[in-house]
């Protein structure tokens, strides 16, 4: 009978094993399957666990997908440029680097493309353009309150789309001139008290998002914005009449694609901004404190109590040695009283038995300068911009200096094609039509491709740069060498005239070149100094090697 007893438990322990393992198995393709697993891709048959970035539970907190409060965020950054010297600093020199006293037209009109749609660019084409726009965007008739101009009017939109997160810029048409009027990106807003704004946008398909009507391809169609004079205006942003581009929205950051509205460059960094300020009040506000109290006495355990100072205050006060001030007016002892009254007239004091003069000190403002600015590259690093270029300080050697200045004009091309393609590119756009349709532009062609639609000759003939002011170079004598040796001989250039007398900052070449010859009918001759005819440069070197 033992032997069959302990058959049976051998037979019900399997049996419950079996029943175990087959319970496993059927909670694993439980999970398998809600975890939508597929054993041919996937590196592991064991098992399958979702991932979120989070490796151990709880260390990064919950998940949050932020829906960015526009308001809120604008009026936090406009406060942080106020309140902050930092966010002044950096921004201002940001601003003074981008768009500085405005951008240059350089026409190049795409003269491969036109070809081919058997148009032939009028040689005056470039110089008509570069000459009547630059003048005009200098002139404060550009401006629709006549106040200012377009280029004083292109970093106010920069400034404001870096702090405010986007502005809105509106064309407009004057007795045939072309102008802008700014309007700040708080007025633009969603007119919730005036429901028929909003009936009659969702008839025509389209939806209203913090004050922009939007089309089902995400097109902006029109802006709402409100009046000084507490009503709703609605801007379309293409002219129903004309079909030019008359309003459009410039930004200084996105967050998502989705986001209609632009995001403040400072939003990151609002509330760090905001500790390093009452940081530096706190430790700038202790230090003062400590400044009135210049040292204290402490007194040992033997100490007999006795005030040092105490001859000089009852001086102060005319109550024992010393002269007391010929005048007995009010004006007289309050003076005296005010008197610090440790003040010694360079003598030393006999200490009392178990007394010792303590100087207040803090190691506190030691530490100041280099918490507060590595903060501050942090905060410069944030914002794309370096940390010597917003202080001005190059106290490195010539390399290191260059490569911040290499790396920050890499930063502001960039930033500022940016820019001009959502300011001056419209506005440039809706100018040079102006400009041919009243015939002061000579542009063949042009005005039959607006009629038909032709939009590759439209863009080839809208093809311009805009160009600002370059850094400045470390050493220009180098920089100029350099510019020598990559223009090169005549079959071998590495660039050409216009592009290296803009990247040293020296103007434009075609200008410099009219002003050269203007001003050598006036000199005389001899006093002309005759030019090299002969330059060896380490290119032809090069090439005859």
């Amino acid at each position: 009978m033992p032997g069959l007893f302990n058959q049976i438990s051998l037979d019900v322990f399997n049996k419950k094993k079996i029943n175990k393992l087959e319970s496993e198995v059927s909670d694993l393709k439980r999970n398998l399957a809600e975890a939508n697993y597929s054993p041919y891709y996937n590196y592991s048959h064991l098992y399958a666990a979702p991932f979120d970035g989070e490796k151990t539970p709880g260390e990064m907190g919950a998940a949050k997908d932020y829906q960015l409060v526009y308001d809120f965020l604008r009026v936090r950054s406009w406060q942080a440029y106020l309140e902050s010297e930092i966010a002044q600093i950096v921004i201002n020199k940001f601003n003074l680097w981008v768009v500085g006293k405005g951008l240059k037209v350089q026409p190049e009109p795409v003269s491969e493309v036109l070809a081919q749609e058997n148009i032939k660019v009028s040689e005056d084409f470039i110089k008509n353009v570069e000459s009547r726009f630059n003048l005009w965007t200098s002139s404060r008739f550009s401006d629709s309150a006549k106040m200012t101009s377009i280029d004083y009017l292109a970093a106010e939109a920069h400034k404001n789309a870096i702090i405010g997160g986007d502005c809105l810029v509106i064309n407009r048409v004057e007795n045939g001139y072309c102008n802008i009027q700014l309007i700040d990106g708080a007025h633009v807003l969603t007119p919730f008290l005036e429901t028929h704004y909003i009936k009659e946008a969702e008839q025509r398909g389209n939806r209203i998002e913090y004050g922009i009507e939007i089309s089902k391809s995400n097109e902006h169609i029109a802006y709402y914005i409100w009046g000084a004079d507490n009503k709703i205006y609605r801007v379309p942003r293409y002219g129903e009449k004309s079909g030019q581009l008359m309003a459009f929205m410039v930004y200084g950051n996105k967050y998502r694609i989705d986001n209609v509205r632009g995001l403040p460059l400072l939003a990151a960094i609002l509330e760090t901004l905001k500790k390093l300020d009452r940081y530096k009040e706190a430790t700038v506000g202790s230090a003062e404190e400590r400044q009135k109290i210049a040292y204290s006495v402490e007194h040992s355990p033997d100490s007999t109590g006795e005030n040092p100072f105490l001859a000089k205050i009852q001086q102060a006060r005319n109550l024992g040695m010393g002269e007391a001030p010929e005048s007995k007016s009010i004006d007289d002892y309050e003076a005296a009283a005010t008197k610090v009254a440790a003040t010694t007239n360079k003598q030393a004091f006999n200490m009392p038995i178990g007394a010792t003069l303590k100087l207040l000190e803090s190691k506190n403002e030691l530490y100041f300068k280099d918490f507060y600015t590595t903060n501050i590259q942090l905060v410069c690093a944030s914002i794309g911009l370096p940390f010597e270029v917003a202080l001005s300080m190059y106290n490195s050697n010539y390399s290191a200096s260059r490569a911040a200045i290499k790396d920050w004009e890499h930063s502001m091309k960039t930033s500022r094609e940016k820019f001009s393609n959502q300011f001056y590119k419209n506005y440039y756009n809706f100018w040079l039509d102006m400009e041919i349709l009243k015939g002061k532009i000579n542009a063949d062609g042009y005005i039959k491709a607006l009629l038909t639609g032709d939009l590759m000759v439209i863009e080839a003939y809208r093809n311009a740069r805009f160009r600002g002011i370059n850094v400045p170079h470390i050493d220009p004598v180098k920089e100029v060498q350099a510019a020598r040796l990559r223009l090169g001989d005549q079959t071998t250039p590495l660039s050409d005239y216009d592009q290296e007398t803009e990247g040293l900052g020296t103007g434009d070449f075609s200008q410099n070149m009219n002003k050269i010859n203007t001003q050598k009918k006036i000199i005389p001759k001899n006093l002309i100094p005759d030019p090299k005819k002969k330059m060896v440069s380490e290119l032809t070197i090069i090439n005859k090697d």
